[in-house]
């Protein structure tokens, strides 16, 4: 095959990847806006009747709101390699205000789920969803100031998949996606698989090419390092 014909089948193997990134980050952007509009506007309305039993906490309530929904905007501008590579100090200043909204967030999510949650087993749930939010956020902050670029992209796109975990909470509660389960033990069934079965289905998509690409032989010599009697 000439050089010619393989660059033009990489140009279009190269334009299909770059088509898939943006459906797929228009898909991300439509399902928060939908999120967004849908759920946060109630609370607009400050008053009991729309914050039900976090009225006497709401603070914490707002703080988690708003640090999510803060997270959840900026964390998109973070997947764009134009501003990557022509304002890197636009990407750096969007990763430092992501930090901070899962920085509040997760303390607001965190207070809630020990001291405000009316089912337990929910509040505990909220716990680790916390965590993981926070320690997939901490890893790609780390990875970013060691300059390991690889790694950061891969555990900031761990930390937004958690990220987007409160927004697949919120809409699989709201249309009833496990069928005829009552409301408290949907609650926490979801508040799990909103953030573990994506979290797992992205590790899978990440390391998907390294695992079923072509195996690498070592040549014989190494084969023979370490055998007794050599």
């Amino acid at each position: 095959m000439s050089t010619q014909v393989l660059s033009h089948v990489d140009t279009r193997r190269w334009t299909a990847q770059r088509l898939a990134i943006w459906l797929a980050s228009a898909a991300v952007a439509a399902v928060a806006a939908y999120f967004w509009f849908t759920t946060i506007p109630k609370y607009f309305h400050y008053d009991r009747a729309h914050y039900i039993y976090y009225w006497p906490k709401r603070w914490w309530l707002i703080a988690h709101i708003g640090g999510g929904s803060l997270a959840l905007v900026t964390g998109l501008f973070q997947f764009s390699g134009a501003i990557r590579k022509r304002w890197p100090k636009v990407h750096r200043w969007t990763g430092r205000i992501y930090l901070l909204g899962v920085l509040v967030g997760s303390i607001g999510a965190v207070y809630l789920g020990l001291v405000v949650s009316p089912i337990r087993a929910f509040g505990i749930s909220l716990e680790f969803l916390a965590l993981a939010w926070v320690l997939t956020s901490l890893m790609a902050y780390i990875a970013a100031r060691r300059r390991q670029f690889a790694a950061h992209k891969e555990w900031m796109t761990r930390s937004y998949v958690v990220t987007f975990g409160f927004v697949l909470f919120r809409i699989g509660t709201r249309n009833h996606v496990l069928g005829n389960l009552g409301f408290q033990m949907q609650s926490v069934v979801l508040s799990w698989a909103c953030w573990a079965v994506p979290l797992l289905i992205t590790d899978v998509v990440q390391r998907w090419r390294a695992t079923m690409g072509p195996v690498r032989r070592q040549p014989a010599a190494a084969r023979l390092v370490g055998q007794p009697g050599r």
